[in-house]
């Protein structure tokens, strides 16, 4: 118990409040960065989204030109119904297309396609030559890469050692692709780890061979349009009909990438769709560009940013944590309307078009990352305030709970009561009730016996006005006074006056009842209705003020509050009550009756109440 007293005072001292606030924060912020682990975790994943969805939006709105655009030479599903052989014994085809490019001198030449892993010359005889010669021509001319196709295991597939001999070690480099978890390719290294060891990665070797920089960093999806191939087959129809000019127009001193882009090998997933004839798959939409493309792609899209502004180079971490750290300072700002539309609205719009921005720029910023930072800052800083007002409130109610009526209660606990003096003129039903006689009783009794018997008198009447949602606006010694309608607006104040007056007389009787068993001298009440304007609020000084009304309504249920006696009944109100009373009601007539300081009035009696509602 000392223990929690300890927290609550610290809780209490604003700078040990703060302290906790930043820290439930940072917790909150790491969990959710680290859980289960940083590449899996909540803010991992959705800043792969955001990736995405900014790559998405910037080729939608904003595309932009590649400096460096590398033609491809695919071989697809149709080039399996051109050539008779199966795929691996492709030697002749693949010799041609390259011949055909070592005639016109391509800047570099990558080819993505796995060589053979054996020797095919005893099933046909030529075959290991025809790719050797075509392989060493084009090499003499131009600089030519090779990938090593390397499993997801990080196994590198074998290839026919003569190949491997002929080339050259520096001729080779790895086509592996870097995965996120959820298997799309987002980041590019340009070294990659094997079984055997490092090797330069197929497209930072081909950048290299131009005398370009490579480096890491993420792949710009934004830069360049769809990508187009030319199908083998067609480089060999030109080769052989020695169409020399279609050949220069389309190869020489370009950047060449030859690889397969059939539907069923070496597939990826991307970030959006880069392939003009890799559509559908997606639903219904039939024209979607699919996401998930051949593996060549990827370095296609790697080799526009090489070769041109380089790749995307996320914020150092340093400056993210820094900016993370001053973003979980908003922890400390007032939870508020404003602060709502900034950290939910502006912030979030703010990040995403400053990422925007700095994507031309070639720098990624986390933008969902600090928009979250600012979302648990604020969120966290919402609940300390949302507790701390509730319990103010309950500290409030606690206080004030026997001090006003539960009507006026709700009405300061919602805020709705200002501060100081403060009023408007408003129709309500008043209510006076006094105890006839009281002054004879009290001077039986002993005080001790007065005051028990006053507690029991006042909690019934009292239990009266609140079920019928009336508002206790002060006892005046045995008397009270009750207001009906402010400050909680009531369908109908003067039904609620009426039928809380009869249950009060019937209290009262049940209560008599009790007094009588004990020895105690039955009580008779009066009660006065009248209902009109009042000035209606906080009423008093400007030190000590209280809700209450004021006005000629007032005085008038006061006055005819002291005529019950005389009339014979306990009841009485005027003839601005009964007017606002539905049918049901049984009524009695009082006639015009003359009331002290004030100009005669007609007054009712009641005798009985529509039964429904009491």
């Amino acid at each position: 118990m000392a223990g929690l007293v300890t927290i609550g005072k610290l809780w209490e001292q604003r700078a040990s409040r703060n302290v906790a606030l930043l820290a439930i924060a940072i917790l909150v912020f790491s969990f959710l960065y680290s859980f289960p682990t940083s590449n899996q975790s909540l803010i991992s994943l959705l800043e792969r989204l955001s990736f995405d969805l900014q790559m998405q939006l910037m080729r939608n709105f904003h595309p932009r030109p590649a400096k460096v655009e590398p033609v491809l030479i695919g071989m697809d599903d149709a080039s399996e119904d051109v050539f008779e052989e199966p795929l691996a014994m492709w030697h002749e085809h693949l010799g041609k297309t390259i011949r055909a490019l070592a005639t016109v001198k391509p800047a570099v030449v990558g080819v993505d396609i796995q060589l053979p892993p054996k020797s095919f010359d005893k099933i046909k005889p030529g075959l290991d030559r025809a790719l050797f010669t075509a392989l060493l021509e084009l090499k003499n001319v131009s600089p030519l890469v090779v990938a090593h196709t390397v499993d997801r295991a990080g196994f590198i597939a074998p290839i026919h050692k003569p190949f491997l001999r002929v080339l050259g070690d520096e001729t080779f480099a790895i086509d592996r692709v870097v995965e996120d978890p959820d298997r799309v390719a987002r980041r590019f290294a340009e070294t990659g780890v094997v079984n055997t060891g490092t090797f330069p990665v197929f497209a930072a070797e081909i950048a290299r061979k131009l005398g370009a920089k490579s480096g890491e960093g993420l792949i710009d999806y934004s830069v360049g349009g769809l990508i187009h191939y030319i199908p083998i087959q067609q480089v060999i129809e030109w080769q052989e009909s020695n169409n020399l000019n279609e050949l220069r127009r389309q190869f020489a001193g370009r950047v060449v990438l030859i690889g397969t882009v059939a539907k069923s090998l070496d597939r990826w997933k991307l970030p959006v769709g880069m392939s003009d004839w890799e559509r559908g798959g997606l639903g219904d939409d039939d024209q979607t560009l699919n996401p998930t493309q051949p593996g060549v792609i990827v370095h296609f899209q790697v080799l526009r940013s090489l070769l041109g502004d380089g790749l995307l180079r996320p914020l150092p971490s340093v400056w993210r944590w820094i900016i993370c750290a001053m973003l979980l300072g908003f922890v400390f700002v007032a939870s508020n309307r404003r602060t709502y539309l900034f950290a939910f609205i502006g912030a979030p719009l703010a990040f995403f078009a400053l990422s925007v921005m700095l994507i031309t720029a070639n720098w990624y910023v986390p933008a969902l990352t600090f928009t979250l930072v600012i979302w648990i800052a604020v969120g966290v800083g919402a609940v300390a305030d949302a507790m701390q007002n509730l319990a103010e409130k309950n500290r409030f109610k606690q206080s004030f709970s026997g001090s006003v009526s539960p009507a006026v209660l709700q009405e300061m606990l919602a805020g709705n009561l200002a501060a100081g003096i403060s009023a408007k003129t408003a129709e309500v039903c008043v209510v006076f009730t006094d105890i006839r006689g009281f002054t004879g009783i009290s001077e039986s009794l002993s005080p001790e016996a007065v005051t028990s018997l006053l507690t029991r008198y006042f909690d019934r009447m009292v239990g009266s006005v609140h079920r019928f949602d009336g508002t206790m606006d002060k006892f005046m010694g045995d008397g009270m006074m009750v207001l009906f309608g402010a400050p909680r607006s009531l369908a109908n104040p003067c039904e609620s006056a009426v039928r809380c007056g009869f249950d009060m007389v019937e209290q009262l009787r049940k209560l008599n009842a009790e007094f009588a068993a004990e020895g105690l001298p039955p009580l008779e009440i009066g009660i006065g209705i009248n209902y009109g304007k009042v000035v209606v609020g906080n009423i008093g000084s400007t030190e000590r003020h209280n809700y209450s009304a004021i006005g000629d309504a007032v005085n008038v249920a006061s006055r005819i509050e002291g005529l019950t006696k005389r009339l014979g009944t306990p009841i009485v109100m005027t003839d601005s009550v009964k007017a606002q009373l539905p049918d049901g009601f049984e009524m009695i007539d009082c006639g015009e009756q003359a009331l002290r300081g004030h100009s005669s009035m007609q007054l009712w009696g009641v005798k009985a109440v529509p039964a429904s509602q009491l």
